[in-house]
């Protein structure tokens, strides 16, 4: 590439950035609905007919942010996955609830606009796939490997990761924009408590008989799951597991006096 088309290409990408930036910031201001492109190109310091070279639409503009946001979080969520405390499972579920809510909060006039785009014009595709999509692939991968490494059959994963992603968008809504006050450590709190307990149900290794008795007590297999490492081990049995009381047999007939 010769220098005077790459001084082009990052003058572009430049003017692209600036669009990016002043879009949020107009969002913020003004709401999405109220936002004209002219707005936009005016707080970028650019040409009316700029905005159209990078972006066709508003709505572009904003499916563009929104692919940007995806990606980053699903670069957090990985980053945090590999860098946590596999060994302790809330551990890891409360770290990757706030990797999420952090994520939504630094991104919240993104998150606004992008909602009161969906209200007037949402279609049935967003409806359905939810805010997020790339996450919800991100967790159903991250649970087949799991499933596969407990010897756990879960031919429904991708089901269990929507309803993991409509359940981290309902709380990340409401510690964003409810109309009550959420303090940051309540939502997380109640998303990994929320998204264990859900899990639990699907996933026999994730329950509470599975989990550590004591710091004394690891449970190797459920760490390698975690970790997504071994996805072709096949798990028997729990290592460490204490054994379920058996129950004394009910006695019949009439007791006795």
């Amino acid at each position: 590439m010769s220098a005077k088309r790459g001084a082009r290409v990052d003058q572009k990408a430049e003017t692209r950035a600036l669009l990016e930036k002043a879009a949020l910031q107009c969002f913020a201001e003004k709401g999405y609905g109220a936002t004209q492109v002219a707005d936009v190109a005016r707080r970028a310091g650019v040409a009316h007919g700029t905005f159209y070279v990078h972006f066709p639409t508003k709505a572009d503009l904003v499916d563009h942010l929104l692919a940007q946001f995806q990606a980053t979080m699903v670069a957090r969520l990985e980053r945090a996955w590999s860098q946590g405390d596999v060994a302790d499972p809330m551990a890891l579920a409360r770290r990757l609830a706030e990797v999420c809510l952090d994520h939504w909060a630094a991104e919240r006039e993104l998150l606004a606009a992008f909602a009161e785009r969906f209200g007037a014009v949402g279609g049935l595709g967003v409806a359905r796939d939810g805010l997020t999509p790339d996450v919800g692939a991100f967790l159903a991968d991250r649970l087949r490997a799991f499933a596969a490494a407990t010897g756990t059959e879960l031919p429904d994963a991708d089901l269990v990761a929507h309803g993991l992603l409509g359940l981290w968008t309902r709380v990340g809504l409401q510690f964003l924009f409810g109309t009550h006050p959420v303090a940051r450590k309540t939502a997380v709190e109640v998303l990994a408590a929320s998204s264990l307990g859900a899990l639990a149900a699907v996933l026999p290794a994730l329950r509470p008989t599975a989990f550590p008795r004591s710091p004394h007590e690891p449970v190797d297999p459920v760490r390698e799951a975690l970790a997504a490492a071994r996805p072709e081990g096949h798990v028997a049995a729990l290592p460490g597991e204490r054994p379920a009381r058996s129950r004394a047999p009910a006695r019949r007939g009439p007791r006795p006096r």
